[in-house]
């Protein structure tokens, strides 16, 4: 990404550049921060003799969908240019934004699981000087600069950041992309091969939320869960008319091979899960963050673990 400064006088001086690649998390889960690389190139060649130019410092801030994020402090630059040395290139720099974790769950909410879109608005401070006269004989020869004028250029520039950057080089760095293993008793898959389809949407689900697709992974444990259900009728009785409908109930055979009381349990339990899953199957509104994804990513691998372990591999599902 390339952008300019506003014009200085007549002239545009100074141009920076974002190499995408460069955009990193750090800090961990207690102090996260982003850190942006810059190249800064400045070059003045309508210079006299007589002025020059310090470049002071460096800031930015960092906005998403036009919501301020966070500020960097200025960074000191200390440079002068002159008619003999009129510009600086690739001048690199790192612009450090710091974050918490409401700010970063902010930001995968908006991101929704594809490329991060910010705005970095830039600042140059640069002081105007003019030669009052050279240095004593014996230093070497630079001139003795006098202030005059202080002026900021501001720059503006779109920054978007891939989905395989963001997942890959921000969010592990700031302890919010990290996914925490959990392990469970191993079931031979050909044992139980009838949980094929479930162990299959479980692999499916974390592939998904291991790039950030939260919405998609929770969708798919719903899809883990759904050959546990089977269709009972449903009658209700209202305003004197009685209303038929099919709901889905955890297998009713499961309940001699259970027992009531673990029958009553594992049926509640699934169903909140299937019900806090449900709605990313039916409303384009409904969305999940990496948290939420998790934790039902957990438990649902959690309960398929369960089930594999208690149910009769012979035993239709």
């Amino acid at each position: 990404m390339h952008a300019d400064f506003a014009s200085f006088g007549q002239y545009r001086i100074a141009q920076l550049e974002v190499p995408e690649t460069q955009v990193v998390g750090t800090g961990g889960a207690t102090a996260p921060r982003l850190d942006i690389q810059i190249r800064l190139n400045v070059s003045h060649q309508g210079i006299q003799p007589q002025e020059g130019l310090e470049l002071v410092s460096v800031a930015g801030k960092l906005f998403a969908n036009n919501a301020w994020i966070s500020s960097c402090a200025q960074i000191p630059l200390g440079r002068i240019l002159q008619q003999k040395f009129p510009r600086i290139q690739d001048e690199l720099l790192y612009l450090e934004f710091p974050l918490d974790q409401v700010r970063v769950s902010a930001l995968e909410r908006l991101r929704n699981g594809g490329e991060m879109k910010l705005r970095l608005d830039a600042t140059l401070t640069i002081r105007q000087l003019f030669a009052l006269g050279q240095s004593p004989q014996g230093v070497p020869p630079n001139p003795i600069w006098g202030h005059t004028v202080i002026q900021h250029l501001h720059c503006q520039a779109d920054l978007p950041i891939t989905r395989d950057t963001w997942v890959t080089r921000v969010l592990p760095n700031v302890g919010f992309g990290v996914v925490h293993t959990l392990e469970f008793p191993a079931v031979p898959i050909e044992s139980c091969a009838k949980l094929t389809h479930s162990f299959e949407a479980l692999r499916k689900a974390q592939e998904l939320h291991k790039i950030g697709l939260y919405d998609d992974a929770v969708a798919k444990c719903r899809v883990a869960l759904d050959q546990f259900f089977e269709m009972e009728k449903k009658v209700e009785t209202t305003g004197g008319e009685q209303i038929i409908s099919r709901v889905p109930v955890l297998r009713r055979s499961w309940e001699t091979r259970l027992g009531q009381a673990t029958y009553v349990w594992l049926s509640s339990a699934l169903r909140v899960i299937k019900e806090a899953a449900n709605p990313v199957h039916h409303s384009p509104s409904a969305h999940y963050d990496q948290l939420e994804s998790q934790l039902i990513l957990a438990n649902t691998t959690a309960f398929v673990a369960y089930v594999a372990r208690t149910m009769d591999t012979g035993e239709k599902t």
